[in-house]
């Protein structure tokens, strides 16, 4: 409607303009008159004058509001009254266009005020820096931890700590690394991750620094209380009885003449001595089994085909599947995926995983065991194992990995306590989830 209106005011005073021309001329070469072309010529000049004036003001408009955006001044207000309906309406159409933008602009404000918060409050330590290495953002979280008010070139980190540096330059991006640095001869370790990224056709890299040092002495507080229960009750499991049996054949045996023992406390004497030398074997196998567990296995890495050896294990375990009448269902998405791994270690694990889902499926109605190999990322690879079976009570699912502790009646509670720390050595995880009735599922990623 605007732009409607605008062409009709100029077509209007156009024509106008020819009008008084074609008069003009009509009038100077047909007449002798002198007042009627002097007033004719001057309606022509001010007619002139008013377009250039309507077509200014039109444009000074517009400037004036493009300029409002173009500056991010959204505080100017057009006023149309008194310059006719047409400019009311132009007038009226900025403002909205204003007013949109003021909304835009208090949302951005909003936005950036929200984040300025959040990154002066959190607790990680946040660094930004360009792909020339200068340095666009650092919290106060990370000024703290690397005790620096100041870093203007992440080269300034090498100062710092050199691994430090040479962590947060070479990491592949999206990828996390726990490392021990020096931070003015206190030592510190440090979870590290970064994740590159383009912003207005810059490279960035935004690198995450947390210290998990207070975090990592809490839970290898809590592990070793954790352990040392274990071991406490299985310690005592043996020697418990071996006391009291001790105790009770030494005062059997207080007697001058043994020959005068009767039958029953002779036979009560061989009955103790053998519960005596059976836990004292049993115990000694738990101290050796715990030597076994405490020592960290050499790796031997090589290329391992995981679908390969899937397949291959599944076929080892076939008869234990069949005689159990267990399901199994196999979902490998490609024939080639392929980890760098110790493939006997590994193989053990993944043994160790099926033979205890085999074991909870006894006695379970239509028992199931699926087992799931994908590529999670560019270098990832995640395996599941999964069951149909029992599950794991919530109150117990955080200990299944404590050394030694099991459920099973002949288990000797280390093959998930070795499953992860074999894991680890690769550089890998372990977890479990378990739906008490439904299900348990072990989750391994490289």
């Amino acid at each position: 409607m605007n732009l409607k209106n605008f062409r009709l005011n100029i077509l209007i005073r156009v024509l106008l303009m020819m009008a008084l021309t074609l008069g003009l001329a009509f009038v100077l070469v047909s007449t002798e008159w002198f007042f009627t072309p002097l007033v004719i010529a001057i309606l022509l000049l001010i007619t002139v004058i008013n377009l250039i004036y309507y077509a200014e003001r039109m444009n000074s408009e517009l400037t004036h509001f493009l300029l409002s955006i173009k500056q991010s001044g959204f505080t100017n207000i057009f006023k149309g009254t008194g310059k006719g309906a047409n400019q009311a309406e132009l007038s009226k159409a900025f403002n909205e266009v204003i007013e949109e933008f003021q909304k835009i602009s208090i949302e951005k404000e909003s936005q950036y005020q929200y984040l300025r918060t959040l990154n002066e409050n959190i607790g990680v330590s946040i660094i930004s820096f360009t792909v020339d290495g200068n340095i666009e953002l650092m919290n106060p979280a990370a000024k703290t931890l690397l005790k620096k008010p100041y870093l203007k070139h992440i080269n300034d980190v090498v100062a710092i700590d050199p691994l430090l540096y040479r962590v947060i330059t070479e990491l592949p991006s999206g990828d996390r690394q726990v490392i021990k640095v020096f931070i003015k001869d206190e030592m510190v370790q440090l979870s590290v991750q970064v994740k590159d990224f383009i912003l207005q056709e810059k490279n960035f890299r935004l690198v995450l620094l947390q210290n998990i040092h207070i975090e990592l002495d809490q839970k290898e507080v809590e592990a070793w209380q954790k352990l040392i229960s274990v071991l406490t009750h299985e310690i005592m499991n043996s020697v418990t009885p071996i006391a009291s049996l001790s105790t009770a054949v030494n005062q059997i045996l207080q007697v001058d003449d043994l020959e005068a023992l009767s039958d029953e406390d002779k036979h009560d004497v061989v009955i103790s001595l053998q519960t005596i030398e059976n836990r004292s074997k049993g115990l000694l196998r738990f101290v050796h089994a715990y030597k076994d567990f405490a020592k960290t296995p050499e790796l031997k890495i090589s290329d391992v085909n995981i679908t390969a050896m899937i397949e291959r294990l599944t076929l080892l375990l076939r008869p234990d599947l069949d005689r159990a009448g267990i399901t199994l269902n196999l979902g490998l998405k490609s024939k080639e995926l392929k980890v760098r791994a110790d493939h006997e270690l590994l193989e053990q694990v993944l043994i160790n995983l099926l033979k205890n889902a085999i074991e909870v499926l006894e006695d379970q109605e239509a028992p199931e065991i699926s087992i799931s190999a994908r590529r999670t990322g560019a270098r990832k690879v995640a395996i599941t194992i999964e069951d149909n079976g029992p599950g794991i009570p919530k109150e117990l699912i955080d200990r299944v990995f404590i050394p030694f502790y099991t459920t099973k009646k002949k288990g000797t509670g280390i093959g998930l306590s070795f499953a992860r720390q074999i894991m680890k050595l690769h550089n890998g995880s372990i977890t479990v989830q378990s739906d008490p009735g439904k299900g348990t599922a072990f989750h391994l990623e490289f």
